[in-house]
């Protein structure tokens, strides 16, 4: 049999938020420039996406 007190203890504990990391999604957009090679047709380091090939 439990008390009051015990029964306020064990919904405190229940309702104590849990830490679950929150995890972002990352949206990266290929360069329409170079389509993402990084490049551009002289060979030349993509001036719009300074050669990552995605923005």
């Amino acid at each position: 049999m439990t008390t009051g007190d015990d029964q306020h203890e064990q919904q405190g504990q229940a309702a104590k938020p849990v830490d679950i990391p929150a995890e972002i999604p990352v949206t990266r957009w290929r360069c329409c420039h170079c389509g993402g090679a990084g490049v551009d047709s002289h060979g030349e380091t993509c001036r719009h996406c300074e050669g990552l090939g995605f923005y």
